[in-house]
């Protein structure tokens, strides 16, 4: 067998390369393999069989120069014919008399060839499997059988790689369609009705005025103290307005430096400034079409005031260094925790701003007045968090009761937060007794204190922290907790925690 592949084998390897290139499905891919064989090879007839697990038969997923029916005709068991031969033993095969018993015809193409073509028939491999087989059916004048085994060998370790990279574009595919879908099924979920949680007749009232104002373009704002939901429910009313296949930005006018928000509300055209040297879109433009979420609204500095007020009533943005309006069609939705009608009175807030943000307000009560949304959220939670870290926590009766009684100053955020550090460091039921001493100290701040359980509650709380500190390496854990082993040991067992194994 020659070493050296020339002239127009080299052209034949050179096309199918660049078919590799294009991200075509492996049927495509041997179709295209099959015409440059025809073009740069003069091979007027060739197909390619892959084996079919559940039929148990290599069929042609990819043919030139053969019709429907012969197409249909070109089935072969494992073993059986040329084709099944070199499939079975991955051995290739050169024919030169067609008419000997062992070739089989499955096709009947034979008959339509005019007697001198030589039969080629080799393995197309994914690795160490033999997946299939290449059939070229061609007639040798001035270059070599030898050559042209070599070629199809090659042509069929080129399909095989072709097979691989598109079964590897399918699955990612797939991936991606499957994540996308289950993204839109996530954001569709948590960001409606169902994803505010909550029985009280505070909620309640809120959901009724939701479904009632996210239909309509109006002006929403929301108020509430920090950790009740705002951004969450500003996310429910975008996903339940007709704006919700587009984007919902938000603009957060209290983490930005003044000299900054400007631009990002707004925009900047080229050369607005030093360090300018292309121009940007500002958020109300990104978000045309859909819902501008203007988060912390009672942070935002007197002097933009104004330039928002234009942007609201006649949905025009001018932006920095520029000299014409862009107009956009967004919908506003505002939220505080601060006290917009008292910042009037104090000349910190626009008056007119006010009134053309205040158009729809809701208002969301914290936690510590609708106490009956507790138990919802910490199950909710549980739910959400277990699955997150691959856990089953649960929670106590008792725990439960003591979470209803503590007064949330940070509301649901607040609470998220603490269930999310208890799943992380217990396993089975959080009881009371995995509270932190801050959680007591609370409950117990308008009640005569019990010596003996204050001094329990604050002398399990150390000790967990010393083994935390320690890698729960107990002899460590008691030279820091000024205690001998045997001590620490008593109180492990009296208080009942657990050492775990890092």
């Amino acid at each position: 067998m020659r070493h050296s592949i020339e002239g127009r084998s080299l052209s034949v390897i050179n096309q199918v390369a660049k078919t590799m290139s294009r991200t075509l499905s492996f049927k495509e891919s041997v179709e295209e393999v099959l015409k440059t064989l025809y073009s740069f090879w003069d091979v007027k007839h060739s197909y390619v069989a892959l084996y079919d697990k559940q039929s148990r038969l290599l069929r042609i997923v990819g043919a030139f120069g053969l019709t429907e029916e012969e197409i249909e005709r070109g089935l072969f068991k494992k073993g059986e014919g040329i084709v099944g031969k070199v499939y079975k033993s991955g051995v290739p095969t050169v024919l030169s008399d067609l008419s000997i018993a062992s070739y089989l015809n499955r096709t009947g193409l034979r008959n339509r060839l005019e007697g001198d073509e030589t039969f080629i028939a080799v393995p197309i491999r994914v690795g160490e499997e033999i997946i299939g087989v290449l059939a070229i059916f061609k007639r040798f004048e001035k270059e070599s059988v030898e050559e042209g085994l070599q070629l199809a060998l090659i042509l069929g370790t080129m399909l095989g790689m072709m097979y691989k990279l598109s079964q590897r574009v399918d699955e990612e595919r797939r991936e991606w369609e499957e994540e996308k879908r289950m993204l839109t099924e996530a954001l569709s979920e948590r960001y409606n009705l169902e994803g505010i949680i909550g029985r009280s007749t505070a909620m309640r009232n809120i959901m009724e005025l939701v479904k009632k104002v996210a239909p309509t373009d109006i002006t929403v704002l929301i108020t509430g103290e920090s950790g009740t939901g705002k951004s969450l429910l500003a996310k429910v009313i975008h996903f339940l307005s007709r704006r919700k296949d587009k984007p919902f930005v938000t603009i957060n006018c209290s983490a930005i430096p003044e000299t900054l928000l400007e631009a990002e509300l707004f925009g900047y055209e080229k050369g607005a400034f030093t360090g300018a040297y292309t121009s940007k879109k500002g958020k109300f433009e990104l978000a045309d079409g859909g819902t501008v979420f203007l988060d912390e609204i009672g942070d935002m500095p007197l002097s933009l005031q104004p330039k928002l007020l234009r942007v609201i009533q006649d949905k025009e943005v001018e932006k920095l260094g520029g000299e014409r309006t862009v107009k956009v069609d967004v919908r506003v939705i505002a939220a505080t925790n601060r006290d917009l009608g008292q910042l009037v009175k104090n000349g910190l807030f626009r008056e007119d701003l006010y009134y053309r943000l205040n158009v729809f307000p809701l208002h969301i009560p914290p936690l510590r007045e609708r106490r009956e949304d507790i138990p919802l959220l910490i199950d909710h939670f549980l739910r959400v968090l277990s699955a997150r870290y691959n856990k089953k926590v649960s929670i106590s009766p008792r725990a439960v009761e003591l979470m209803m009684e503590y007064p949330w100053y940070g509301n649901v955020r607040e609470l998220e937060n603490l269930l999310e550090r208890l799943v992380i460091l217990k396993e089975g039921t959080i009881t009371e007794k995995d509270l932190p001493s801050y959680f007591w100290v609370e409950l117990q701040k308008d009640k005569p204190r019990s010596i003996p359980e204050l001094v329990q509650n604050t002398e399990r709380e150390e000790i967990l922290k010393a083994l935390q500190m320690t890698g729960y390496v107990k002899s460590r854990a008691a030279k820091l907790l000024g205690l001998t082993l045997r001590q620490l040991d008593y109180r492990i067992k009296k208080y009942g925690i657990e050492i775990k194994k890092i």
